[in-house]
């Protein structure tokens, strides 16, 4: 199993907004595990779980790992095909938040003793300006190239992106990604200030 791979489907990104399936990938980066298994984890039916296998399998984040004979039949083990999976699609989407995501992040921040407004209307506009932002600093080959490199550790693909986003920039788009990030902290702070 790779540390990470690079998924280019938008498809592949809906398949995990399923729980069924994400509950299946976790199970299947910790070890290889038949349908009955993952049925049994579950508390689903083994077809209900073929459905959700076929799926994962065209979107290559599980594969068979082996296949042992029992009885009469091959029983196949299947395995998550990476330990995490980095999509791309035109764009990072991992960086395409839904509103739902922006609150979430909204109440993490509160979590960590930030004075921060959680409505929906915050949510909205954070996420609207955060895709603003993304979209200026949106350099999908270079996001692709690095989660391709295997030498890399996975836990500098980030930095490396960061990196190589803001030396592709020209000045201009520079100074317009740095407005845009102020724009958003301001947003962000706006409630803290109102109170203060």
């Amino acid at each position: 199993m790779k540390d990470c791979k690079v998924i280019r489907s938008s498809d592949a990104f809906q398949l995990l907004a399923d729980e069924t399936r994400l509950k299946m990938i976790y199970l299947l980066r910790a070890k290889e595990m038949t349908v009955s298994q993952i049925a049994g984890e579950l508390g689903l039916t083994p077809q209900t779980i073929y459905h959700h296998i076929k799926r994962l399998r065209e979107a290559e984040m599980i594969d068979v790992a082996r296949e042992e004979r029992v009885d009469h039949l091959v029983e196949s083990y299947y395995r998550a095909t990476a330990g995490q999976f980095h999509f791309v699609n035109g764009g990072c989407a991992k960086e395409r938040w839904s509103k739902n995501e922006a609150e979430k992040s909204l109440l993490a921040l509160r979590s960590l003793g930030f004075e921060v407004d959680v409505s929906p209307a915050t949510a909205s506009d954070v996420l609207k300006m955060r895709e603003a932002l993304h979209q200026k600093r949106e350099i999908s080959e270079i996001v692709a190239k690095v989660y391709d490199m295997d030498d890399i550790d996975p836990l500098y693909h980030d930095d490396l992106i960061e990196f190589a986003m803001m030396m592709k920039m020209n000045d201009e788009e520079f100074e317009e990604c740095l407005d845009a990030q102020r724009a958003l902290r301001e947003r962000l702070l706006r409630k803290g200030k109102s109170q203060g």
